[in-house]
């Protein structure tokens, strides 16, 4: 197990924009300060056309087992969104209780958002996943977005 020794970003660092999976995770750390959660949550923010984190930072309450109907859902949403502005793309993160590694959970949820990130054309950057202990780059970016 790795534990996340970097020191966290500070805030304003949120809005730099982002070239590579590392910037996103550094832009996630910086939003989520000190790792400790209490629950499973989906986190799903707007990237726009200057590859920049819009304000509106969302939450949705994830179950233990992944969830096509969910994360269908979601996508279907997230596409009627970025088909407002063009250049618009979605970054998304997992958080959970927990001190482990990635579990097969963890890739389970980031291969289901990017295979329905992918079929209704929605261009995602790499989902993350943060616990308690670590913030990881679990998937890589859709090819939209790549």
């Amino acid at each position: 197990m790795t534990f996340d020794n970097t020191p966290i970003p500070d805030i304003s660092t949120a809005d730099e924009p982002i070239r590579c999976a590392d910037d996103l995770r550094q832009r996630w750390r910086a939003l989520l300060g000190p790792l400790g959660f209490s629950e499973s949550l989906l986190w799903f923010v707007v990237v726009d056309d200057e590859d920049r984190l819009t304000p509106a930072l969302n939450q949705l309450e994830l179950p233990i087992r992944p969830d096509a109907f969910l994360t269908d859902m979601l996508m279907t949403r997230l596409r009627e969104v970025i088909d407002t502005v063009p250049g618009l793309s979605i970054a998304c993160l997992i958080s959970r209780p927990g001190r482990d590694g990635v579990t097969d959970a963890d890739q389970s949820w980031a291969r289901l958002l990017t295979a329905d990130a992918q079929r209704h054309g929605v261009p995602l950057h790499p989902v993350h996943r943060a616990n308690d202990v670590s913030l990881v780059t679990l998937t890589i970016a859709t090819d939209a977005v790549a």
